[in-house]
């Protein structure tokens, strides 16, 4: 009898899915993004920073090609960089530049469905970016008060400019998706590692590694 009953269960489950397989309709969704990014470079020898707040938009591309899973592609401009604390040892107040990125990121997406018009939405995926600009925000030198020169890095000079433009590494989301009759919001946090580095990184340069780090909070707007 345990055995005729755990086969009914076996066919009942069988059944269900099956039935939500047969019942699953391919989607197709295209849109804009915007929001804002949080971002630091990991530098080594290691710059004390804070986050530097700045934005970043573009267009999004998703089609779902099985039930819960599908892919996501995205062509950003995103607005990167680094802002250094205070450091009194060196005597440098303030210090903030500004990369500007056209970015590709190829995301998996899943889905779960947790009513009949919300999901929680994961995204996870490799991205590569390239760098068409730079800015420097900010730059305030103080001198020591013994009167005697401000040691100033040398990447402060105006001449020290992102050296390797190709940038790429791991991107990973986590968001809500509010599906509507006027299209679908979906409300994201993203985490971008990157895995290259921004400056020439051997023995005798300033830096041996310079990757950027990057936390966004984006709203995507989507019409199926």
């Amino acid at each position: 009898m345990k055995g005729i009953g755990s086969t009914v269960v076996f066919l009942f489950i069988t059944s269900m899915v099956h039935s939500q397989t047969m019942n699953f309709k391919p989607e197709w969704a295209f849109g804009l993004n915007a929001g804002v990014t949080l971002s630091s470079v990991g530098f080594l020898p290691r710059v004390p920073q804070t986050f530097l707040l700045q934005e970043t938009g573009g267009l999004t591309a998703r089609y779902i090609s099985e039930k819960n899973c599908g892919v996501q592609v995205e062509l950003n401009y995103s607005l990167r960089g680094w802002q250094e604390q205070a450091n009194n040892v060196s005597h440098f107040n303030h210090y903030c530049r500004s990369l500007s990125y056209i970015e590709l990121p190829v995301l998996t997406h899943f889905y779960f469905d947790i009513g009949k018009r919300a999901r929680i939405v994961l995204n996870l995926g490799p991205q590569i970016g390239y760098n068409i600009g730079e800015k420097v925000l900010e730059k305030e030198i103080v001198a020591p008060p013994n009167g005697e020169e401000p040691t100033v890095p040398r990447y402060y000079d105006d001449d020290y400019t992102v050296q390797q433009k190709f940038d790429y590494g791991i991107a990973g989301g986590l968001g809500l998706e509010i599906r509507t009759g006027i299209g679908n919001f979906v409300l994201e946090g993203r985490y971008f590692y990157g895995l290259s580095d921004i400056f020439k990184n051997s023995r005798s340069d300033v830096f041996q590694s310079s990757h950027n780090q990057i936390i966004a909070v984006k709203l995507a707007y989507l019409i199926e």
